[in-house]
């Protein structure tokens, strides 16, 4: 990676997780065995929106690699990447899965980390799909290209 591409997606990062924790502040965890709101919303919100981001992007490739090099190469990594890689959070979602097991809420903690997995991954397709619709599908493949 280049230094501008370190930048972007440490500055993405950090904005991503500032407004993970506005997330935090404005839906608290009661308890140890309460749902965590929170995480589990910004999680689902950054999958739909990560889908609909690379279906965008994806579209846009072809032009920005002819008229905009440095967008072309920086866009992906610093909202990808940075942004939603700050914003969204496995180890939070982790930490609480165990959190409820150990309080007592095991059958809970399951639906938890079940749905938080199969929601993701279908709501990272809805956003794709989405993208696809409204700004066409591109010629670049997210599924040929992992590198976010």
């Amino acid at each position: 990676m280049r230094a501008d591409e370190v930048a972007v997606v440490a500055v993405g990062g950090l904005l991503g997780a500032l407004a993970r924790a506005s997330i935090s502040v404005a839906l608290p965890q009661a308890g140890p065995a309460d749902w965590p709101w929170a995480t589990y919303l910004t999680n689902l919100i950054g999958c739909v929106v990560l889908g609909a981001l690379l279906g965008w992007i994806d579209s846009r490739r072809e032009v920005w690699r002819s008229t905009s090099p440095r967008r072309d190469r920086l866009v992906r990594p610093a909202l990808a990447s940075g942004f939603l890689g700050g914003f969204t959070t496995f180890s939070t979602f982790s930490v609480e899965s165990v959190r409820m097991v150990t309080a007592g809420a095991g059958g809970q903690a399951a639906v938890y980390a079940f749905s938080s997995v199969v929601l993701g991954v279908a709501l990272v397709a809805v956003g794709r799909l989405a993208a696809e619709a409204t700004w066409g599908m591109g010629a670049h493949s997210v599924i040929l290209d992992e590198d976010l």
